[in-house]
């Protein structure tokens, strides 16, 4: 299903959800047209994570750091101290990988290990200044780029694709039992 480039993306509303994003038809099977758009969505994701990857690489790769770590960095960074076990949760890698990985960030300052008052062994992560600063350079570094590029986006039509793929990330947590980490 093509999308209708006459009308802005935010004035376009599929049958299936509400003013707020939510579905109106939790359990009703989608229509082949439906599926097909879904996956056509879903390869869009894939290759803008692609050209993501490829675009921080080109920003950051100069940076000692791994993008592996700085994925965890930037968790840490929004949304705060974590256990290596919450860091991991909606990784698709294992614990002790995250934990190599937290164990690495620790050596080179940029984290540091709390006690965890809700469990004995488990010790909250936290970023240290040095790794706040880090981070904080790479945002305005990824800021300065989409500051300066043509997107012809409107706030609503970002505002709608948004919330689209929250709600689409929402429903395969539910259906997978797989959290994010956000």
């Amino acid at each position: 299903m093509a999308r209708d480039t006459a009308r802005p993306l935010h004035q376009l509303r599929n049958d299936h959800m509400d003013q707020d994003g939510a579905s109106t038809a939790a359990n009703t099977p989608m229509n082949e047209a439906t599926v097909e758009e879904l996956m056509n969505l879903i390869e869009e994701v894939i290759a803008v994570h692609i050209r993501l990857q490829v675009l921080t690489e080109d920003l950051h790769g100069h940076s000692e750091l791994s993008r592996a770590c700085r994925g965890i960095l930037r968790d840490l960074y929004r949304l705060g101290p974590r256990t290596v076990p919450q860091l991991a949760r909606g990784r698709p890698v294992s614990r002790p990988n995250v934990l190599m990985l937290v164990n690495r960030l620790m050596a080179q300052g940029f984290a540091e290990a709390l006690p965890n008052p809700d469990h004995k062994r488990s010790y909250l992560v936290r970023l240290t200044g040095r790794g706040s600063s880090l981070l904080e350079d790479m945002e305005r570094r990824e800021r300065d780029i989409l500051r300066h590029t043509a997107f012809d986006f409107t706030l609503a039509d970002l505002e709608t694709v948004t919330r689209v793929l929250q709600h689409f990330r929402q429903r395969l947590e539910q259906e997978t039992h797989v959290a994010s980490p956000r």
